[in-house]
């Protein structure tokens, strides 16, 4: 019968973090004669000659130790493994002959469909092999009809097909004019609608809307961004009001009297805010909605948000229940499945919050504690 053994791991989550137990809920199984079976006894030397494409012998046989059964990647340097083959470790003691190919660089150029040269690369692999395109210019497109793999052959310069397309610059800039940085935008025509990414603003600063219009090719846009307050955070998405009328404020978190949004519309935000522990939603240039007062609805950018608010934790550690498995969650409230903390054991905190009324400490980048999990 077969003896199972709850794996623990002792472990620090993040540097600076207090040691703890990290419970992996893994099992161990000893087989039924408790003999261990190890790398070395499966360890095999083999005599191995290296030949190129004509047959002719590629230097000296040479011994190499691996797995019976196991494919040979060992080449010269220099070499590459030919396409097709496939040799392995034989018995110990066995010779093996494995087919190699030098290793060649060639030209690739990237072309539209205008005829003209977009991007010239060099790729690399063993003469005579295929080789798949897997890296397009930036901007560019795979034609419905491309051929992506190319038969690498020594001084051979490759002509590639590609469909370019509508590209502008974007030059952010603040009010006073100063360059704050630039980006490109594509797109397959002039007039199509494109969205920057939170990733393509500079950091540290915010953009009134993240919606541009392709211009024509070649064209620069300028886009007038401001310099963030503390606690404002890219974040698009659309949101909705509630069943009343909510009211508005600004970036310092007074109250704006003269606008409200009207209940049940919907709003497109670019940027959160989070003062004094409140968060915000950035719906018009200066004028910001508390996040209790809305619903996310969509987003269109690979950010997250839960109505939650994070600040200084209120004490700096905290210590588990003495249960045998203590659940983590990520930074949305979100259970992480494969992970968990040992009974009674004690984590230094940074960071707490509230996420649906649900209270959490972080005690790793983005590992979280229910506080209703602590002693």
């Amino acid at each position: 019968m077969k003896k199972s053994t709850s794996l623990l791991l002792s472990g620090i989550l993040v540097s600076g973090m207090v040691l703890g137990t990290i419970v992996t809920p893994a099992t161990v199984h000893a087989s039924d004669d408790a003999a261990a079976v190890t790398q070395a006894d499966t360890d095999v030397k083999n005599s191995v000659t290296y030949y190129d494409r004509s047959g002719a012998t590629v230097g000296a046989a040479t011994e190499i130790t691996g797995t019976k059964g196991a494919k040979i990647t060992a080449v010269p340097d220099g070499f590459a493994l030919a396409d097709g083959e496939t040799a392995v470790f034989g018995d110990d003691g066995a010779k093996v002959g494995v087919k190699i190919t030098p290793m060649v660089s060639v030209k690739v150029n990237f072309v539209d469909q205008n005829g003209n040269l977009v991007k010239t690369d060099t790729v690399n692999g063993g003469d005579g092999n295929a080789y798949t395109l897997s890296t397009l210019p930036a901007g560019c497109s795979w034609p419905t009809d491309a051929n992506k793999t190319i038969t690498l052959e020594k001084d051979k310069e490759y002509n590639v097909k590609v469909n370019r397309q509508v590209t502008n610059t974007v030059i952010f800039k603040t009010a006073d004019d100063t360059e704050a940085g630039r980006t490109q935008v594509f797109g397959q025509k002039a007039g199509d609608k494109v969205t920057l990414t939170a990733d393509q603003i500079p950091a540290g600063y915010t953009v009134n809307s993240n919606d541009l219009t392709l211009q024509s090719d070649g064209n620069t846009q300028f886009i007038t961004v401001t310099k963030n307050v503390e606690g404002i955070t890219p974040f698009t998405a659309t949101v909705r009001v509630g069943s009343s009328a909510t009211t508005l404020y600004k970036v310092d978190g007074k109250e704006l009297t003269d606008r409200l949004l009207g209940p049940n519309s919907d709003w497109k935000t670019a940027n959160k805010l989070v003062l004094n522990g409140k968060a915000y939603y950035q719906v018009a240039t200066t004028e910001w909605v508390p996040a209790d007062k809305v619903t996310v609805v969509s987003q269109t950018d690979n950010n997250t948000d839960t109505n939650s608010t994070v600040e200084k934790a209120d004490r700096k550690t905290v210590t588990t229940k003495n249960v045998s498995y203590t659940p983590l969650y990520d930074g949305n409230g979100k259970a992480v499945t494969n992970r968990g903390l040992g009974a009674s054991s004690a984590w230094a905190t940074d960071q707490m919050q509230t996420i649906n009324n649900v209270k959490y400490y972080r005690v790793a980048t983005n590992e979280w504690l229910k506080a209703s999990d602590l002693a």
